[in-house]
């Protein structure tokens, strides 16, 4: 391969001097001009190669990396949700707690009313007899008074 890019360059610079001399080129001289510019557009091409791979190897690398930040920031991320389900749900078994000592003070309310309402029914109650023997009181000092008259006057 090398001998052959050699006897390119050396056909080059005599159809180059052709060129110079203003003389007419022959199809073998255009051929060799034609061959040694595809010579030329693949070593461009080979380069630009070369550097599309160095910079597809710089990109597998800064996707690594991210891949490996993005993998870390996950697990983080895991780990705040992990904990925040965790006092999410002590929340809430605090608040079942709550509403169940809710619910049991207002058992104890609602019978508490009951027994204040029967306390006044029996007040209530009370207050009529206490009426009623006072009415009986009042009357017995009436018949009390009637009798002393009566015993008095005999």
């Amino acid at each position: 391969m090398e001998y052959l890019s050699l006897a390119l360059d050396k056909a080059l610079e005599v159809v180059m001097k052709k060129l110079e001399k203003g003389e007419k080129l022959k199809p073998e001289d255009l051929a060799v001009l034609t061959i040694a510019v595809v010579r030329d557009l693949n070593k461009r091409i080979d380069e630009t190669n070369k550097r599309i791979d160095e910079t597809n190897r710089r990109i597998d690398a800064v996707a690594e990396y991210l891949g490996r930040r993005i993998d870390e920031t996950n697990k983080r991320i895991d780990a705040v949700a992990d904990s925040l389900g965790r006092r999410i749900d002590g929340v809430y078994q605090q608040i079942g707690e709550l509403q169940k000592t809710i619910a049991d003070m207002q058992r104890t309310i609602a019978e508490t009313q009951r027994t204040v309402a029967e306390m006044q029914k029996t007040m209530l109650d009370m207050q009529k007899l206490m009426a009623e023997m006072y009415r009986e009181i009042v009357q017995l000092r009436s018949d009390i008074s009637e009798i002393k008259t009566r015993l008095a006057s005999r």
